[in-house]
């Protein structure tokens, strides 16, 4: 009960809260994503939890962007700009970093 509280309170309301902290390596400061959504007028945005001011979109009129985020603890909110769109998510291989 208390993690959805947490939740609940680090992402503004309908966005989502994603955990990818146990899917990347320890220490790494940032991690470059590649963004494909569908249909490629559709946006997607992401932030750490709690900061809504360092939102990042994408993909503006594209099919697909990549980003670079910041890891911090790991975890982010989501958004999605239309209720029915698809979107997928991926991590690029850093150098020096497996994934």
């Amino acid at each position: 009960m208390d993690k959805l509280i947490i939740a609940a309170l680090a992402c503004l309301p309908n966005h989502r809260m994603v955990d990818i902290a146990d899917k990347l390596p320890p220490h790494i400061p940032y991690v470059d994503i590649v963004v494909s959504v569908e249909p490629f007028y559709a946006r997607f945005y992401i932030y750490p939890v709690g900061l809504p001011e360092d939102s990042q979109q994408c993909c503006g009129n594209k099919a697909s962007s990549v980003l670079r985020l910041t890891v911090g603890n790991g975890k982010f909110c989501i958004r999605q700009s239309q209720p029915n769109m698809k979107w997928q998510v991926r991590g690029l291989a850093t150098p020096g970093i497996s994934l």
